[in-house]
């Protein structure tokens, strides 16, 4: 590329951000599923009120090579194995080994739309209605509409989940607004076990008595990513997805089913 005085220059495009949802988080990450994309937290730490120690470009690439010393790729039965035991997913070259300062602890931001309202929809109305019987459909009214149904701690649990993610997913962050927003995390740590104490974990035949949900292990790094990457809303997959349904879903359901490709571009241009 040529500069403002005719050199030619070359020039290296800086990673900035990758948007994506958690499974492809775990492919870029090199991480094996049930573990986190950001942390060194293992499944049975994802409830914990502290924040651990994140992933970084050296200590993946370290774990790549322990991976690799320890059994032959070539094998792939027993790599992989090898793999799983270090909590990796195999991939021996990430895109971004040799993509100078690109780092998925840096690039990989908050996912607005998948981490924190599909969390709200997957455990929070389903906690509600474990505990009522009654099920609400919508976030901003839950806290609300299960007053006077639940308990005083569990509607605070609630509460503080609902103000996390409307602080989080704010288009303008400083000091006061990331102080709130931990402060806010802090009393959903303070508040969960009000969820435990009402059975409103359920699995398939008996309550739970752990929070194993990564998205709640990934509220902890929400204010890291604010300091590095500004606000988490500018990269949430909303709009992606929203083009997925405009740009193929709709233009397919115009076609006749038949060499749909070629009509959906027509439809496009």
């Amino acid at each position: 590329m040529s500069d403002l005085s005719g050199n030619h220059q070359v020039m290296h495009t800086p990673l900035v951000a990758w948007i994506g949802d958690y499974p492809e988080q775990l492919m870029i990450a090199c991480i094996s599923a049930k573990n986190s994309p950001i942390s060194l937290v293992t499944v049975e730490q994802f409830g914990d009120a502290t924040a651990h120690p994140p992933h970084n470009h050296g200590h993946m690439l370290q774990k790549i090579q322990e991976a690799i010393a320890a059994c032959d790729p070539h094998n792939i039965t027993s790599f992989h194995k090898v793999c799983l035991a270090l909590h990796l997913n195999g991939v021996l070259e990430p895109f971004w080994k040799i993509w100078e300062d690109a780092c998925p602890l840096c690039f990989l931001t908050p996912n607005a739309l998948h981490q924190w309202h599909k969390f709200y929809f997957d455990h929070c109305i389903r906690w509600v209605t474990n505990i009522t019987g009654e099920h609400c459909k919508l976030e901003k009214l839950l806290p609300a509409a299960a007053a006077g149904a639940l308990p005083d701690d569990v509607l605070c649990m609630l509460h503080t989940i609902t103000k996390f993610i409307f602080l989080a997913q704010g288009l303008f962050h400083c000091n006061e607004t990331l102080h709130s927003l931990n402060e806010a995390l802090h009393e959903i740590h303070h508040y969960k076990p009000s969820i435990l104490r009402a059975d409103g974990c359920l699995g398939k035949n008996s309550p739970l008595n752990h929070f194993q949900i990564l998205k709640l292990e990934l509220t902890q790094h929400v204010a890291r990513s604010v300091h590095l990457m500004g606000a988490p809303y500018q990269w949430s997959s909303d709009i992606t997805e929203h083009c997925h349904i405009t740009h193929v879903k709709m233009p397919y359901c115009l076609s006749n089913r038949q060499d749909y490709h070629v009509q959906c571009c027509h439809f496009l241009d």
